[in-house]
């Protein structure tokens, strides 16, 4: 089954309001959500939608998140989240790092007291949208075993970037573990089995059953474990966050916030080669890149962000897939909320 963007996204909203999130929240949240399906990332997307709920009525979340600047010296600020859902804080942390780096070149802004704010992408897609360029990351509770260890250390630790060209923006947007965990928690929601090489069981030994999967591995060995230390240090060290086992566990700690940390970097390059020169110096790589002759077993050499901007085209036509696991346990909250379900395609 499938929903168009703009009802699922007013559903969600609806949802997010119902369960006591401001409304002005719930519509960030809500759409930040919707777009993350849109580009196909559905680990990021609607599926967090019941989470999100269960920590609003446990107290968890702030309902009425108002993120502010703890300090800002040059081209520096860091924000407090207010305890609210990340998305909130992620776009306020962004727009400020715009802001900086529109006035100084540069615009560095760390965030503590956050939570969970989805696709990472988004944030750096945001600030390429004018004209700059972005980092993006956070860290989230240990869920990812070190390299030569059997136990969670770090977070999946996703990191963004994002660049505009003159026909596009390329992004990329990658967790630091062999996958994103939400990609786990989508493989048991739809009964799939998962490759060997995403994680592990309770034992540290490899499993392809996504209910036996305890904790994820890093990217590539020792490389991502260095990729995924470096993003907690700058995203729960250098914001003054929780880092490591000090974040709280979305699904299973009930009893305190998450306090996650957030990193963003946004660069003006007006300030070095001029933006419409680098945006047809970028077009110029891609371009070069996406006319490399495939390998056999390939239709085309991408780019990151590719696939994603296809499924973002395909689904905005014709609409978003739901799961009819996710779908049932969407319209079972909208029962007990008093919210209306729509009608699916």
């Amino acid at each position: 089954m499938t929903m168009g963007a703009e009802r699922l996204e007013g559903w969600v909203g609806e949802l997010l309001e119902a369960a006591g999130l401001v409304d002005e929240a719930a519509a960030v949240v809500a759409q930040s959500l919707v777009e993350t399906n849109l580009r196909g990332i559905d680990s990021h997307g609607v599926l967090r939608v019941p989470i999100y709920i269960e920590r609003l009525r446990a107290g968890l979340l702030n309902d009425d998140p108002e993120p502010f600047v703890v300090s800002e010296d040059g081209a520096v600020a860091v924000v407090d989240a207010d305890g609210g859902p990340g998305q909130v804080a992620g776009y306020f942390a962004t727009d400020l790092a715009v802001r900086l780096a529109r006035a100084h070149g540069v615009g560095v802004v760390t965030v503590r007291g956050s939570s969970h704010y989805g696709a990472a992408g988004l944030y750096a897609l945001r600030a390429a949208r004018e004209g700059l360029l972005a980092i993006s990351t956070t860290n989230a509770e240990p869920y990812v075993v070190p390299y030569g260890g059997s136990g969670p250390a770090l977070g999946t630790n996703p990191i963004a970037f994002a660049a505009p060209s003159t026909d596009a923006i390329f992004v990329l947007d990658m967790a630091t573990s062999q996958v994103a965990v939400g990609k786990v928690f989508l493989a048991r929601e739809q009964g799939r089995a998962i490759p060997e090489s995403w994680a592990v069981d309770e034992r540290g030994a490899p499993t392809t059953d996504a209910d036996e999967a305890r904790w994820a591995v890093p990217l590539g060995g020792y490389k991502g474990y260095g990729l995924g230390l470096m993003v907690e240090i700058l995203s729960g060290l250098l914001a003054g966050a929780g880092f490591t086992h000090s974040v709280g566990d979305m699904y299973n700690d009930f009893s305190r916030a998450q306090d996650v940390g957030h990193f963003f970097l946004v660069i003006d390059p007006e300030r070095t080669v001029g933006r419409d020169a680098f945006a047809d110096a970028l077009e110029r790589l891609l371009s070069e890149l996406r006319a490399n002759p495939p390998a056999p077993g390939f239709d085309a050499v991408l780019v990151a962000g590719d696939p994603e901007l296809s499924t973002q085209s395909q689904r905005s036509r014709d609409g978003i897939p739901l799961p009819r696991s996710l779908f049932d346990t969407l319209s079972s909250l909208a029962r007990e909320l008093g919210v209306a379900v729509p009608a699916t395609r």
